[in-house]
């Protein structure tokens, strides 16, 4: 009977600190988008179509479409608020970037069904994996 009792109240305190804790993956994103916001960036969960946004964030994906189709190399870029695609058509890689890269973009904002877009953006490597912040 006591170890039923010690498994209830472990879960219990479980469920009771689950909602004091954060992961440090939100807290990351957290402060990504505050200083993206400071330093006077756009933020990708408030980005409207069809106009002029600059933005700053991680690159957390990297797709090169097989050698059959036009080439192209799209990257998911993240700030903290949201993702947005940036595609660079006729380009087959984009010697720096990789997951884990920090970027500015800088272009258009559009739309591909759901998912936010931009279409060869300009962009500056502003840190790579690894290296650490100034």
């Amino acid at each position: 009977m006591g170890s039923h009792s010690g498994i209830a109240d472990r879960r219990r305190l479980g469920s009771r600190l689950r909602g004091h804790f954060v992961a440090s993956e939100v807290l990351d994103a957290q402060e990504a988008s505050r200083a993206a916001r400071a330093a006077g960036f756009d933020c990708c969960s408030e980005i409207e179509d069809r106009r002029p946004v600059q933005l700053t964030g991680f690159v957390s994906s990297v797709v090169v479409p097989p050698p059959s189709a036009p080439q192209s190399v799209e990257v998911d870029v993240f700030d903290g608020t949201g993702t947005v695609t940036a595609i660079w058509l006729g380009q087959d890689r984009i010697s720096g970037i990789r997951p884990g890269t920090r970027l500015v973009l800088d272009g258009t904002a559009a739309r591909r069904g759901r998912q936010r877009v931009m279409y060869n953006p300009r962009y500056e490597i502003l840190g790579l994996p690894g290296e650490e912040e100034s």
